[in-house]
């Protein structure tokens, strides 16, 4: 039973880790996934299930995985669908027509419907020859509906809004089910992000650049003041032209005021001017690991718990490093990093996230000199060199700037699209690239 108390504890911990919000009209609806939650679990009563939750993450993602809706098909919304095709597209396709590279975000994307949606769209609309090359992220905080998504694997209720053709040339029959084709799979990576947390945009998570973010549906069930830093966040986190796509329950003038308003038939959507100024994102600080994904944004992964025991070797050593980070948890990676420089000084990866925890810090002369000394180091080591850049636009040294933003762009010439440049992050040549081109567009 979900008494009086527990309900206001609960309402409240799931507000602040998650930003959904369960007033009393939805308590009974919070009650049903927390007793759900419970017996996934095997615990006896609500009481019990507060005090596992509050120090176990696995237990949390058990509630996370009961309290949030799933309720998703293909080409949900025809009528978005219709304007990415018809204004969104044509749009980047003429001012992204030297570059031929696209990224997309579909932020609290479900089962995958929504960004494979987005993957046969693009390959539909872009033109072939010579072809896009094309990144969506597709980001979930339910782990469940992650894993369901990477199978990608699904009945017919999902297609009854999907035009048989389409259907029949992207999936193949499978015991009275549709399995995706590979070639459209690999178009997409997910990863498990909770939107409420200030840990985007960011460069090492592969969340920035984009130009388009579908952000359907999710919004909703946020308070204003939740809601408000989230879209805040996604503004950054877009090109300047860059378009914004939400649900048509969730448009509100006054949360989004910074971008243009541009009506489509059925909808409205929402674009970053063109002439946006240059926003610097986070530093490494919001950094996370990741495993290998060739040309496509990196999947965020939560680090391991405080406890896990310092491995030894270098590399091993800096990802320790960097969890504590990532966890906030500044004096800690400070300790490690101190420790690493004392025993391998010339290990360049760690001046480099020394440069990122003095970048976070404000210090941004003792970035400016760290990053300097990881390539020093390193002089193949390209995401030093972005960092030097990105302190030197920040601090208005253009000239230093283009400079080292030119020498990584030599570096990564030599290089095939889809080599991975940094095994911490697993960022490929090609989004580094594209990176490096917008920062280079803004300074000129």
């Amino acid at each position: 039973m979900l008494s009086d108390d527990l309900y206001q504890r609960f309402a409240t911990l799931v507000r602040e880790r998650t930003g959904l919000s369960y007033p009393p009209q939805r308590r009974a609806d919070l009650a049903y996934g927390l007793q759900r939650a419970a017996q996934q679990l095997g615990v006896a009563d609500l009481g019990q299930l507060l005090a596992l939750i509050e120090r176990s993450p696995v237990a949390w993602n058990e509630v996370i995985a009961e309290l949030t809706i799933g309720e998703t098909y293909f080409f949900r919304n025809a009528a978005q669908f219709a304007a990415l095709r018809e204004v969104i597209l044509p749009d980047l396709i003429q001012r992204r027509s030297m570059v031929r590279y696209l990224r997309l975000w579909s932020a609290g994307c479900a089962t995958g419907e929504e960004p494979y949606s987005l993957a046969i769209t693009l390959r539909e609309t872009l033109p072939a020859d010579p072809p896009w090359q094309i990144s969506i992220l597709a980001t979930d905080i339910n782990f469940r509906f992650l894993e369901r998504a990477r199978e990608a694997v699904y009945g017919n209720w999902s297609f009854r809004e999907t035009p048989e053709y389409v259907r029949d040339r992207y999936f193949i029959p499978e015991g009275g089910r549709w399995r995706l084709r590979n070639e459209v799979k690999r178009d997409v990576v997910f990863a498990q992000l909770n939107l409420v947390e200030p840990i985007y945009p960011s460069p090492q998570s592969g969340i920035i650049a984009f130009d388009v973010i579908f952000c359907r549906n999710v919004l909703i069930y946020f308070d204003e003041a939740t809601t408000q830093p989230i879209i805040q966040r996604m503004y950054d986190s877009l090109v300047p032209g860059g378009w914004l796509v939400v649900g048509h329950a969730e448009p509100n003038l006054a949360l989004y005021r910074q971008f243009e308003t541009h009506n489509a038939p059925g909808t409205v959507l929402y674009r970053k001017p063109l002439y946006a100024p240059p926003f610097t994102p986070v530093g490494a600080a919001c950094s996370v690991s990741t495993p290998s994904s060739p040309l496509a944004s990196p999947p965020i992964l939560r680090p391991p718990p405080a406890t896990a025991p310092v491995p030894s070797s270098p590399e091993e050593r800096l990802r320790h490093a960097r969890n504590a980070a990532d966890r906030g948890d500044w004096a800690v990676a400070q300790a490690h990093v101190q420790a690493l420089l004392n025993d391998h000084p010339l290990f360049a990866p760690v001046y480099y996230l020394q440069a990122q925890i003095a970048e976070h810090h404000g210090h941004l002369d003792e970035a400016l000199a760290c990053y300097r000394r990881s390539v020093y180091l390193d002089p193949h080591f390209v995401l030093g060199l972005v960092g030097m850049a990105s302190i030197a636009i920040r601090l208005q040294q253009r000239d230093l700037a283009r400079r080292v933003l030119r020498q990584a762009l030599d570096q990564l010439n030599q290089q095939p699209d889809d080599q991975i440049v940094d095994l911490f992050h697993n960022e490929t040549v090609a989004e580094i690239r594209s990176y490096i081109t917008l920062l280079l567009q803004h300074i000129h």
